[in-house]
């Protein structure tokens, strides 16, 4: 059964006060088999595999390339730098604030464009900022009794008209066809190495 938003909001996420003034777009079960005890880094560092080579191939990578055309473009964001080079977004500034850590000693991670602005025991949350949108990325583990399951939730806070426009256009090439491919991927790169 696919997750619903108030099962989401049902549990104790970091991420509830983090991402305050974004809305929820989708909610994904991610098709691979996890344990309680399964480190929440390996279900991020599979997912940002899978979503590279999606990237590269097929349809999705069509499309994923043709966005990378659109944003320069219009200059929708540098696509030449890496996150490593981009300022901390407001996500990494909430988070900072709130554990009182000092942005330049919270980790970099993720890939492309993606920042990792924390990880814990059960849950990850990536953020992206560019002249279209606000969005995060948040990988959790949901424990119930003695069974475990690995989520994805895709936050946005749409900047201006043009974001609007941008995330209804891309609305249904993201549910035919990017989350498909992300999901088959994942689940490869997963039993691959740890089925």
């Amino acid at each position: 059964m696919k997750p619903t938003v108030n099962s989401h909001l049902s549990q104790h996420w970091q991420a509830h006060d983090i991402v305050s003034g974004f809305r929820i777009e989708d909610i994904w079960h991610l098709p691979i088999n996890i344990k309680p005890e399964t480190p929440i880094r390996h279900v991020q560092e599979t997912f940002v595999e899978a979503i590279s080579q999606i990237g590269t191939k097929g349809f999705a990578g069509l499309l994923f390339k043709f966005r990378n055309w659109l944003g320069k473009l219009f200059n929708w964001e540098d696509s030449t730098i890496s996150n490593a080079e981009l300022p901390p977004g407001v996500l990494k500034k909430r988070y900072s604030a709130k554990t009182k850590t000092p942005i330049e000693e919270m980790p970099k991670g993720g890939f492309d464009h993606f920042d990792l602005v924390y990880q814990l025991d059960q849950e990850v949350l990536l953020e992206i900022e560019n002249k279209t949108v606000q969005a995060a990325i948040h990988l959790a583990k949901v424990v119930d009794e003695q069974e475990a399951n690995a989520q994805m939730t895709i936050y946005v806070k749409p900047n201006g008209l043009l974001g609007r426009v941008y995330m209804l256009i891309i609305k249904p090439f993201r549910h035919w066809v990017v989350y498909p491919a992300l999901l088959k991927m994942l689940a490869n790169q997963w039993n691959r190495k740890y089925a």
